[in-house]
């Protein structure tokens, strides 16, 4: 059971995330906007901050955790690939044609909030694999490789148009870890 430090730390993330792209949508000037060049900084610059905020609170929330998570990443990348479709674009799709049902509708809101704060921790899963990836070497993960997968997933994320979309398909490799786990879990 986490502790209610850590739940108010994370809710507390969240509150900053949330005020982060809040603050990316708005004019840099009354009636005026920033450069292309500027934009694309700027997304940079949210996207690290995000992205190694969510990697290195893994790290340092659950260590053990994340060093499983990295390793199994790391041992069969197709498998979290797989399991990051099936949970991060085919549950979606089902919970949505649920809704169209009253009775469904009572399933699929707190599915799709339960499947939202999957992809939370598994973008931060997702961002301490590819920093330890990178860095890591003695197969244990810190919040420095958070840290670097921050740095490194934020370079997609600046792109503009697609960089959104690129960086949603590089985390499903962490959401499919974290969904097995839930399931082998909830299957036991």
């Amino acid at each position: 059971m986490p502790s209610k430090q850590a739940v108010s730390s994370l809710g507390s993330l969240l509150a900053v995330l949330g005020l982060a792209g809040v603050a990316t949508a708005q004019p840099t000037a009354p009636g005026g906007s920033a450069g292309p060049g500027f934009n694309i900084v700027l997304r940079f610059g949210v996207g690290f901050v995000m992205l190694s905020v969510l990697g290195a609170a893994a790290a340092a929330i659950g260590p053990s955790y994340t060093t499983n998570a990295v390793r199994e990443i790391q041992d069969d990348p197709g498998d979290a690939i797989g399991w990051g479709i099936l949970v991060g674009i085919l549950v979606p799709i089902g919970l949505v044609l649920l809704t169209l049902t009253i009775i469904g509708a009572l399933i699929s809101i707190p599915g799709l909030l339960l499947i939202g704060i999957l992809s939370i921790v598994g973008t931060g899963i997702t961002a301490v694999w590819v920093g330890n990836s990178v860095i890591g070497d003695d197969g244990t993960v810190s919040a420095t490789d958070g840290v670097a997968g921050g740095l490194l997933l934020a370079v997609p994320f600046a792109i503009p148009v697609v960089g959104g979309f690129l960086l949603n398909l590089i985390t499903l490799v962490g959401l499919g870890v974290v969904g097995r786990g839930l399931y082998e879990e909830w299957s036991d």
